[in-house]
């Protein structure tokens, strides 16, 4: 192991805003990023899972609604961090995610906010938002 206590070092944390912009040129088609989604309704053990939106150009909707277990406030946030994951962790067999990054860079690719709602058994519900015109 190299000893890097001799070394010089600083800070490298990436800008916030350039970081997101970059999510949003990941590749996603609509289809493959409610795909991306889906599957944290799948591993979050959803039997139903409902698409529903209201085309309206640039001020389209959509939602993504299911039965799963839910979020309480803390792993809302949590899963709300990009790179929220680390892919070298051990997982359940059932959990499709690998890098924690899904949920946000597809819906950055389709949009520019997005709202996730969450009600864990037991906790209230609760929402946070990503709006891109806020962070930059």
């Amino acid at each position: 192991m190299i000893d890097y206590s001799n070394i010089q070092s600083t800070s490298a944390e990436p800008e916030a805003s350039s970081m997101i912009e970059t999510f949003r040129a990941i590749g996603y088609s609509v289809e493959t990023a409610i795909a991306d989604i889906i599957d944290n309704s799948i591993t979050a053990g959803a039997k139903n899972i409902w698409i529903d939106y209201d085309w309206k150009g640039s001020n389209t909707t959509l939602s993504i609604l299911d039965d799963g277990t839910g979020m309480n406030n803390e792993q809302l946030i949590q899963a709300m961090r990009p790179g929220s994951r680390n892919p070298l962790e051990e997982r359940s067999s059932n959990d499709l995610g690998r890098f924690g990054l899904g949920l946000k860079t597809a819906s950055f690719s389709q949009s520019r906010k997005f709202t996730v709602f969450s009600k864990a058994k037991g906790y209230r519900p609760v929402f946070w938002t990503w709006d891109l015109d806020y962070v930059n």
